[in-house]
């Protein structure tokens, strides 16, 4: 989600434009294997610490204001050549900590800097005063020097206005339903398809959310504004070796980023089948193709998280629980649909990587698996999606141990959250995966406990369309 990516999608990730490549045959695409070669990156070495939070400690104790770089391999850059002054600035003037946002979302989602790479300053005390997305590279000096001299000189200036944001108050908004499909409407694109712009987004969520809200609702113009969407998408060079890029800069989708993420293979799977038409069935299979050639590594048994495009494709070699566990929800799906064995057995040898890999003993999840140290862990989003997905594999396979694991994964998650009656200050998109863990398995006292509607302090967008969709297949009866 690099560049200027919208806060909408923040939860669902690169510059340049690029050729669509010539579409191979579905029998090549599958004998592929991913290129796990290391990634250059495009940033000079700088004194970057690691984020914990003894940072808050140092900042206070030096009274220097905190910098958090987000940036990751395809999603980087503002630091191509730091002079010795740059440095200098780094090290002794900020408390500096580099965060990759794949790894650690968590940080992300605190900061919410509506894309990376991105630049996040804050007082010692971890109050942001100033956000800056994608500036160019030469800005990036003078820039963080105005703000360590506004931090010394007009200390009081800033606070202020810190504190004043802080006070205004608040009025919270139901998101409701209608409000979604009513935010839908307004910015859907009759011309090209698609939502917004001039960056144009898959929005997999938005399409699946008019799907289902066109047949409970019986709204015809739902219906037609996601096949719309979703038949300009496949048109265009968006769609990518049977794989499907992040997203376009041009309203039209002519001018595809250089990125392919597994979460938004895994939606469109998932949105291809649901449309439920057989014009549809040859582009799943396709992408199925695409992604066990491209990011399926059979000797691993895993899926790997992202590609970006540098010349040739780059294949992120980290192992991400939420990517790991989405691509078997969408296997499944398919195995289902499309009657594919194959995969079917994917998902099952995913299964076991997840369960193996990805959880530690008392069933926390893990962001990043085999490892302890790297990634966040035991988020909400996480846990959520993991025990949907091993719940469903135990329910195709009928095998103990996935059920074993999801229960586990679910003990942990109701006691770190106390779930299901006090989610607190968790997304719409966290809430919408813990509304649809407990309604796939039908169990209405805790859907009924989770399905209120929440109040925001923005009016309900295309941002809820996760959570919308949730209530409507799983909420209890209007």
């Amino acid at each position: 989600m690099c560049q200027f990516k919208a806060k909408l999608l923040a939860l669902l990730m690169l510059a340049g434009c690029a050729a669509t490549e010539e579409q191979p045959q579905e029998e090549e695409v599958r004998s592929e294997r991913p290129a796990l070669a290391e990634w250059q990156w495009a940033d000079g070495e700088l004194p970057w610490g690691t984020w914990d939070e003894s940072l808050f400690v140092r900042a206070q104790s030096e009274d220097n204001p905190i910098l958090v770089y987000l940036a990751a391999p395809g999603c980087e850059g503002l630091f191509p050549a730091p002079t010795p002054a740059l440095r200098q600035l780094v090290a002794e003037k900020f408390i500096s900590v580099q965060v990759d946002p794949f790894k650690r979302p968590d940080i992300a989602r605190r900061y919410d800097s509506g894309g990376w790479p991105a630049l996040v300053v804050a007082l010692p005390d971890g109050r942001v005063f100033a956000r800056a997305v994608d500036i160019p590279p030469a800005n990036v000096e003078p820039y963080l020097r105005r703000l360590h001299t506004a931090y010394e000189e007009k200390r009081e200036v800033i606070v202020a206005k810190v504190q004043r944001a802080a006070a205004r108050p608040k009025v919270e908004k139901p998101v409701t339903i209608d409000a979604v499909y009513r935010a839908c409407a307004v910015a859907f694109d009759s011309t090209h398809g698609g939502f917004g712009g001039p960056t144009k987004f898959l929005e997999t969520s938005t399409l699946r959310f008019l799907l289902v809200y066109a047949e409970t609702r019986g709204a015809a113009p739902a219906r037609q504004m996601a096949l719309a969407s979703l038949d300009a998408v496949l048109a265009s060079p968006l769609g990518d070796s049977g794989g499907f890029r992040a997203y376009s800069y041009a309203p039209d989708w002519s001018a595809p980023a250089s990125e392919r993420d597994a979460l938004d293979q895994a939606a469109m799977l998932h949105l291809l089948l649901e449309a439920d038409q057989p014009r549809y069935a040859e582009s799943a299979r396709a992408l199925l193709g695409f992604v066990e050639g491209a990011l399926f590594d059979a000797d691993a048994g895993a899926f790997r998280g992202r590609q970006v495009l540098a010349g040739t494709w780059w294949t992120d070699p980290t192992l991400y629980t939420d990517r790991q566990a989405a691509l078997i929800r969408a296997y499944l799906a398919a195995a289902a649909a499309l009657g594919d064995d194959r995969a079917a057995q994917v998902a099952l040898q995913a299964g076991d990587a997840l369960v193996n890999r990805c959880i530690d003993g008392r069933g926390r999840v893990r962001r990043v698996c085999n490892s302890e140290g790297e990634g966040s862990a035991g988020l909400l989003v996480d846990q959520a999606l993991v025990a949907l997905a091993l719940w469903e594999l135990g329910q195709w396979s009928g095998e103990a141990r996935f059920a074993t694991a999801a229960e586990q994964v679910e003990r942990f998650m109701e006691q770190s959250y106390d779930l299901p009656t006090a989610l607190g200050p968790l997304s719409h998109y966290d809430k919408a995966l813990a509304l649809q863990f407990y309604g796939r398995q039908g169990r209405a006292e805790q859907v009924v406990a989770l399905a209120g509607e929440p109040r925001l302090s923005q009016s309900p967008g295309r941002a809820h369309s996760s959570w919308a969709r949730a209530l409507l297949l799983y909420g209890p009866p209007l």
